[in-house]
């Protein structure tokens, strides 16, 4: 067994050994190469996101440390199957065949689970672009809530009475968000016609604007736009307050409130419809 051995090893040349030396140095090279890789694309991917995290005037911190924490792994992963690929390839093996495989591998898999795919691109975009975040109330097409959970494949929206909506990201097309921007309160008011009109959006942007000076959630100073709507009961007249985001629900509630009570003292009717009986012997 011995004597095989010594044998085996006297059929090895120098050459046999400088190859073997210069395979070992490329493998340690490529080991090297794709650690410094790993290392500075690291470095910049952290920079990058802590950048964005201080540039931006609420920064969801959650956000940031879940897209940093992706971006490293799919750059760690892409750069280890690359230097796996060139280490086979120094060993000899072929590796077209492993990228074949591969590449059939990968085609069966996005056709089978395309709508997985589409979901997590989508998520990863609402997550990197910062649409909504948890907190925010959203909509999104007839579903209107409070986002609870937001990830790569799926989002959770509360809705008002309490049920939880579980949306694939994929199917997201559309959002509305409610917190990002200031809100407008809208009120419609139905006033019967044999009132005097000037007299009152006179009461309305009276009681509005004294309403707004004890409200610091209203932004903007109440504006009556006059008459939106005629029908065969009476007209609309329409007050638009500008607000806090998410406080206009409220404002618009309070608003109905001290108009009513405003155009009750002052003798203005709210318009409904109305049912005129005539009496023939009267006639």
């Amino acid at each position: 067994m011995f004597e095989e051995l010594v044998n085996w090893f006297n059929q090895w040349t120098i050459d046999n050994y400088m190859v073997i030396g210069i395979k070992i140095i490329k493998i340690i090279l490529i080991c090297l190469v794709a650690n410094i890789v790993i290392r500075v694309g690291s470095f910049l991917i952290k920079s990058f996101f802590d950048s964005q995290a201080r540039a931006r005037v609420i920064a969801n911190k959650t956000k940031n440390q879940t897209l940093k924490a992706l971006t490293k792994s799919v750059l760690r992963y892409t750069v280890y199957f690359v230097a796996g690929l060139m280490i086979l390839g120094e060993l000899g093996v072929n590796t077209s065949s492993i990228l074949a495989t591969a590449g059939i591998g990968g085609l069966a898999i996005g056709f089978g689970a395309q709508s997985l795919v589409k979901d997590v691109i989508t998520g990863f975009f609402i997550i990197f672009e910062d649409q909504y975040g948890v907190g925010d109330v959203i909509k999104i097409q007839d579903i209107t809530g409070t986002v609870e959970e937001i990830g790569l494949r799926i989002t959770k929206i509360r809705g008002f009475k309490g049920d939880v909506n579980i949306i694939p990201n994929g199917q997201i097309t559309v959002v509305t968000n409610y917190s990002r921007e200031n809100s407008a309160a809208i009120v419609d008011v139905n006033l019967a016609y044999e009132n005097d009109i000037d007299k009152a959006i006179k009461v309305m942007e009276k009681v509005s604007r004294e309403y707004a000076a004890q409200n610091p959630d209203i932004v903007e100073e109440p504006q009556v736009f006059g008459i939106t709507s005629m029908d065969n009961v009476g007209l609309t007249l329409r007050l638009v307050a500008r607000t806090l985001p998410m406080k206009h629900w409220g404002i618009e509630r309070e608003l109905r409130k001290v108009i009513k009570e405003a155009f009750e003292q002052n003798n203005i009717q709210i318009s409904y419809p109305k049912v005129v009986i005539l009496d023939k012997e009267e006639t």
